[in-house]
């Protein structure tokens, strides 16, 4: 019976990790509950050698451990340890990517990927029923939503890291309906929930989201008309365009949300504490300590010792903060150069990294091709929903894949 168990142990921990998956646009805790259950059958599950010898084989599980690793030296040089230990596990996806990767299966994928887009359709229906609550039918019984901001829609967590997800989910809706669907009824329904992601992404209010989202479609019309960029240019241009100019003319919440973006930007140093303001504020005296530490940084538990110095001297009007809201800047500050270095490797490999043209090859760049922009509006790396996301996607797509040769 023993030996039964231990042969369906891939098959369970699969449908495990599809939960994890699921769990995604939701709260992290059972993400964090189902990864400890896999753990569990992945040493019941023995073959120790076999497994450790292809982790050792798989780059990104050098790189994501290096990753982790250039913070938790920090830690030598923090003085705030208790802090320092609670901001180091907010990378500790990047460790987990080892065993997702080793539990991964390689035709499960399609699996993966539907978990996701059902739990973030899940979300969109309960995100929209927020919507007509608050802005058509107030009488109508309070749903589930995040308690947050009065204007959020989302049910789980709060439009910074749920619209990320819904980038990746709308992406993913029209990967399936221009390059896998193969029935009419299959295409209507990417085609529905495409339309149902872009419509939540412009009463979500999450700008950085429907940025990334923008980007992706740009990349799918691309992938699509590879032959014909200028095609592909032309359209992704209109698409992007059309989406922004009908949610401005055709939402109050997003032409508020638009209008105040452009107001801050023009006026930030006449608007202290608004959120495009503080992002550049961060980013200025972020660069300043930087500037005075830019080896070692000044250690991940010290960050918001240290900004509130520099906030003191050059933008007292302004809110301190334990996060610059940009994710070079966070690795930069908190761990030098060596971190800096590696934030980009963590992104830029992925996608530059030579893989098969099995189907999938789109998905690969599309992953680090959402971060690296995003990335330039919040430390989405440390941020546990999306961070999960990254390396759980990651781990999938390159599970039981033999690079092709230079």
């Amino acid at each position: 019976m023993i030996t039964t168990l231990r042969e369906r142990i891939p098959f369970i921990n699969s449908w495990l990790l599809a939960g994890v998956f699921f769990s995604i646009p939701l709260t992290v805790a059972p993400a964090y509950w189902l990864s400890a259950l896999i753990l569990i059958f992945w040493l019941v599950e023995g073959r120790y050698a076999e497994k450790l010898r292809a982790l050792a084989a798989e780059p990104l599980v050098w790189l994501f451990a290096a990753y982790y690793a250039v913070f938790a030296l920090s830690l030598l040089w923090t003085e705030d340890l208790d802090w320092g230990r609670r901001m180091t596990g907010r990378q500790g996806f990047f460790l987990l990517f080892a065993l997702y990767f080793s539990v991964a299966r390689r035709e499960h994928f399609g699996r993966y990927v539907s978990a996701f887009l059902l739990s973030v359709a899940c979300c969109e229906a309960l995100a929209f029923y927020n919507w007509a609550q608050l802005h058509v039918w107030p009488d109508l019984p309070d749903g589930i939503r995040v308690e947050k901001g009065a204007d959020d829609t989302a049910p789980f967590v709060d439009r910074m890291m749920y619209t990320p997800a819904l980038a990746l989910a709308g992406y993913l809706a029209g990967h399936r309906l221009l390059f896998e669907a193969r029935t009419a009824g299959v295409r209507m329904l990417y085609a529905v929930l495409l339309l149902s992601t872009t419509l939540n992404l412009l009463i979500a209010g999450g700008r950085a989201g429907l940025l990334g989202f923008l980007v992706l479609l740009a990349l799918l019309v691309f992938q699509r008309f590879a032959r014909r960029p200028l095609l592909a240019a032309a359209l992704a241009g209109v698409l992007s365009l059309g989406i922004v100019a009908g949610g401005y003319a055709g939402n109050d919440y997003f032409r508020e949300r638009v209008d105040a973006g452009i107001d801050e930007l023009v006026n930030y140093q006449d608007r202290p504490n608004t959120s495009i303001g503080l992002r550049i504020v961060y980013a200025s005296n972020a660069w300043r300590m930087f500037s005075e530490s830019p080896w070692l940084g000044v250690g991940i538990g010290d960050y918001l010792v240290e900004y509130t110095k520099v906030n003191a001297i050059h933008t007292p009007q302004w809110e301190p903060m334990y996060n610059p809201h940009n994710q070079y800047l966070y690795a930069l500050t908190n761990a030098g150069i060596p971190a800096g270095v590696l934030v980009l490797a963590v992104l830029l490999f992925p996608l530059v990294r030579r893989g098969p043209a099995d189907g999938r090859q789109r998905i690969r760049k599309a992953l680090p091709v959402l971060f690296i922009p995003i990335c330039l509006f919040e430390s989405y790396l440390m941020r546990s929903n999306l961070s999960m996301m990254y390396v759980l996607f990651l781990a999938a797509l390159w599970c039981g894949v033999k690079e092709r040769p230079a």
